[in-house]
């Protein structure tokens, strides 16, 4: 991610942190070395972002069009995931480690539908990945199709049960 192209009141996504808006620059000094940041405010508290080194991890909010494409894509019937919690959870997991937009929303899609299905489990993990992996989806899209909360839960409902509705035919 250029550096040069983020500015104060911009949007971004952190892995962990998941979105937040950009509240300025702050320079910090860690020993006798000071380092400039980007101050970053999310729900629940600031982290400050290296200016210099910005993670792969990290990467501006999708455009409006990016979101309705995903959306479009959980839609389509879920993918099978394993049946070995182990395997599963090692698979969650790489597709974690940079995934996109796309990459999520199709992880929520298929995780969610064996959450829904009958004599399906999620382990305990998995559970807490796709309650993170929602939420971040959701807070993502409130700020990127300008609506509340409430919507875009209603929205992501309604493309998960078409999703779900789809496997059940086939």
């Amino acid at each position: 991610m250029d550096k040069e192209m983020l500015k104060k009141g911009d949007w971004i996504v952190h892995r962990q942190h998941g979105v937040g808006q950009i509240e300025g620059t702050e320079e910090k000094k860690i020993g006798e070395d000071a380092h400039q940041y980007f101050r970053v405010k999310v729900r629940g508290g600031v982290y400050w972002l290296p200016i210099k080194n910005i993670p792969d991890y990290v990467r501006v909010v999708s455009s409006e069009n990016q979101f309705h494409e995903v959306l479009k894509v959980m839609r389509k019937a879920p993918q099978e995931m394993a049946d070995n919690y182990k395997e599963r959870e090692r698979d969650v997991a790489e597709k974690l480690e940079n995934s996109t937009l796309e990459v999520k929303g199709e992880l929520i899609r298929d995780l969610q539908a064996r959450r829904m299905m009958d004599g399906m489990k999620l382990s305990a993990l998995n559970e807490r990945q796709l309650d993170a992996l929602r939420m971040q989806f959701l807070r993502e899209m409130v700020v990127v199709l300008d609506i509340d909360m409430e919507e875009a839960e209603e929205k992501l409902d309604k493309v998960l049960r078409k999703s779900v509705s789809r496997f059940e035919k086939e």
